[in-house]
């Protein structure tokens, strides 16, 4: 699905109280913290923005609204935060959270275990 080094892209199922869409080409941004989801597609899944966050942009700060949202890649699924905005891409708190890494020499996703930090 990549198209130059280094780039992935993944299939991804967005669901909402309305119904779910499949999205068949949505970059994954390991440097993004959160996944976005276009606004007109939240709109129609009717997945509500539950509050407005800012965040860090080249040049200054942006303010998004949030919601959430059951997002499955490669039959793993869970509600994740999600940014309305823009665009659809699946950012590492989703990568996390779903268990999955990227493989930036064979442009894909792979399984990870989450790793887990005892207190002492």
């Amino acid at each position: 699905m990549a198209s130059r080094v280094g780039e992935v892209y993944a299939r991804v199922r967005v669901h909402g109280p309305r119904g779910s869409v499949e999205l068949e080409r949505v970059l994954v941004d390991t440097g993004a913290t959160h996944s976005m989801v276009e606004r007109t597609i939240a709109e129609r899944l009717g997945i509500p923005p539950e509050r407005h966050t800012r965040f860090a942009v080249v040049g200054g700060t942006i303010e998004f609204p949030v919601g959430l949202a059951l997002l499955e890649i490669e039959g793993q699924s869970f509600r994740v935060p999600v940014i309305l905005g823009d665009r659809n891409l699946v950012g590492l708190t989703t990568l996390e959270t779903l268990g999955f890494a990227v493989d930036p020499v064979e442009n894909k996703l792979v399984p990870k275990a989450g790793i887990l930090y005892p207190a002492t």
